[in-house]
């Protein structure tokens, strides 16, 4: 033992030492061994006895006579004469990075655009131009940078491949999580079915990505969507237990409760011991879409639609009617189209018309086409009514929208639309229209009983909000439980969570923090797992879970833009690739995927 102490006490007076006799023989440790600064070549063994014979059979005769200041000096030339002749490599290598790093990020790029492949070498001669013009001299390292669209496929597909690798590693820390799916039809009649996962860790981080794209060749039934939508948990090694959520659009093959995929998930559910009772809810932004169309005014809408396709249809009735427009010096210089898939498309066609409702009846006139509509009082009654009860679903709609919402906000602003239409409906039936600006201003005291008529329409749409979101008034003691847990009566509380309801609603200090962070921060910093273990959990379940489907929607927006008619032969993979990396917010690793990686000469 004695033995081993004194040799790493020699071994560590050795290394202090180290840089007097290293540099007094003239060597430099460099790379894990020594290297002579003069001549360059290096000992077998680092061992002072070692470097000293070198030095005096080899420099001493002509180095000994420098010393002090001088021998200072020619150490430092020689140091750095070494460094720069091993920095000749490290050179070529780190450009060599530099040049993949850039075909990376470019691809990434390119993808995040939904722009082609072969618009890298649209970008390769940019950047030709652009070296030519700024730094001739570094034209040939940027002649080395590969943006062919074979290589832009193979550089996105390993981003893609390295976003999907972080998501699983990020799946494996969920504590919770939600799947939102929809399903679409692409350019060449191909079901593209798109799974999107909401996860949440211990510490309330939240993970919204793209799970899987899943091109459906054959039939899209219940069952179909469920193997789909199972493949792609096990991919990630998701398990149902965890599962707390799923949101769809309402679908029969869906929702049903035998065959579809709400049915055919709770019966697997009930298979596991221990799983949490399934959050099944239809998108609420679609059942509100559903509600907007209880407003049975078809002969307003009719009319509306056949004048705006006459003048909008034809290209000489289009550019002279916004040449009118632009004499008549207008608000508006042109009418919309309404398309009746577009969320927000008959409010702002509506809302259009009626303040370019002169001008559109005196260009009809002009063109022999009178609309009589626009002279009849109780018409334009109707047409105002509907412009300000479709502006309300618009402004309702409009706050639903958006990625990264919780499903109590969502859930309060339908009941905030549904206390308001109790209102509406007390209102009209006197016959006040102060929250209906434009019915406002066209009623009067002659058609004050058409504007009473309104009532029931008001009631149609109160009727149909309580119908369509029954679903969500099932949950609403969650939804509160987890926004409000300090207003909530602990005996109608679940009895699991009872007890540690009590305690907090009986902590001030808890209580003050609840008013003064932000719900997630409330919870993430304040409300223990080791004394509130349920009260958390509840919190983890409700912040994973997807209110609506907006998310698939802005996905198939992006879909089409990617496979469109002038690119109708991406395959499957390179679409769901570019999608992947084009809709992700997690950051590929860059740095790993050009360790690997050669430069090769764009071709």
């Amino acid at each position: 033992m004695s033995n081993i102490l004194k040799k790493r006490k020699v071994d560590s007076e050795c290394r202090v030492f180290n840089d007097k006799w290293t540099l007094d023989y003239l060597f430099l440790e460099s790379q894990d061994m020594l290297v002579c600064l003069v001549c360059w070549r290096s000992v077998s063994v680092k061992k002072e006895f070692n470097v000293r014979r070198h030095y005096e059979t080899q420099h001493a005769a002509k180095f000994d006579q420098v010393q002090g200041q001088l021998r200072k000096d020619k150490i430092e030339s020689l140091q750095k004469a070494l460094l720069g002749q091993q920095t000749l490599f490290t050179k070529v290598t780190k450009d060599v990075e530099c040049v993949v790093k850039a075909s990376f990020l470019i691809s990434e790029i390119i993808a995040k655009k939904l722009k082609p492949f072969s618009d890298g070498d649209f970008v390769k001669e940019c950047i030709d131009v652009a070296v030519d013009c700024i730094c001739p001299e570094k034209k040939k390292l940027f002649s080395n940078m590969s943006l062919s669209r074979f290589t832009i496929v193979r550089r996105i597909e390993d981003i893609a491949k390295n976003i999907e690798t972080i998501l699983k590693e990020k799946a494996e820390l969920f504590q919770t999580y939600s799947i939102c799916l929809d399903e679409s039809t692409d350019i060449t009649d191909n079901a593209q079915l798109a799974i999107f996962v909401r996860g949440v860790d211990k510490d309330f981080n939240v993970t919204e990505e793209l799970l899987k794209l899943s091109c459906m060749k054959g039939t899209v039934t219940g069952e179909d969507v469920f193997d789909e939508m199972k493949n792609a948990l096990a991919e990630n090694k998701l398990v149902l237990s965890k599962l707390a959520g799923i949101t769809t659009d309402g679908a029969p093959a869906m929702v049903g409760r035998k065959r579809g995929l709400v049915g055919l998930l709770n019966a697997e559910l009930v298979k596991l011991e221990g799983s949490e009772q399934l959050i099944a809810t239809h998108c609420i932004i679609h059942q509100e879409n559903l509600c907007a169309k209880e407003l049975k005014m078809d002969h307003v809408m009719t009319v509306v639609v056949k004048t705006v396709n006459f003048i909008r249809a034809r290209g000489l009735n289009h550019r002279q009617f916004k040449e009118f427009l632009h004499e008549m010096e207008t608000e508006y210089c042109d009418v919309i189209y309404f398309s009746e898939v577009r969320w927000l498309s008959r409010g702002k066609v509506l809302h259009r018309f009626y303040h370019l409702r002169e001008e559109i009846k005196l260009f009809m006139v002009m063109k022999e086409k009178p609309v009589p509509e626009l002279s009849d009082a109780n018409w334009l009654l109707d047409l105002a009514f509907l412009v300000d009860i479709t502006t309300h679903l618009n402004e309702l709609n409009t706050k639903l929208q958006g990625q990264d919402q919780l499903i109590n906000n969502l859930n309060d602003h339908i009941k905030s639309f549904q206390t308001k239409l109790k209102l509406w409906e007390s209102q009209l039936s006197k016959g006040i229209t102060v929250h209906f600006r434009n019915l406002t201003d066209c009623k009067t005291e002659a058609n004050m009983p058409n504007i009473m008529k309104y009532n029931e329409h008001v009631i149609a749409l109160k009727t149909q909000f309580s119908s369509r979101f029954a679903d969500f008034a099932r949950h609403a003691k969650d939804f509160q439980l987890f926004s409000d847990p300090f207003s909530v009566n602990a005996e109608t509380a679940p009895e699991s969570m009872q007890m540690e309801l009590i305690e907090l609603q009986c902590n001030g200090d808890l209580e003050r923090k609840y008013r003064e962070v932000s719900l997630i921060q409330f919870y993430k910093l304040y409300i223990a797992q080791e004394e509130f273990p349920t009260i958390r959990f509840h919190a983890l379940k409700m912040v994973s879970l997807f209110p609506s489907t907006y998310i698939c929607e802005q996905f198939f927006s992006k879909m089409k833009l990617t496979k469109s008619k002038n690119r109708c032969r991406l395959t499957d993979d390179n679409l769901s690739n570019e999608l992947r990396v084009a809709t992700s917010n997690i950051n590929a690793n860059i740095s790993d995927l050009c360790r690997d990686k050669i430069c090769q000469m764009s071709h």
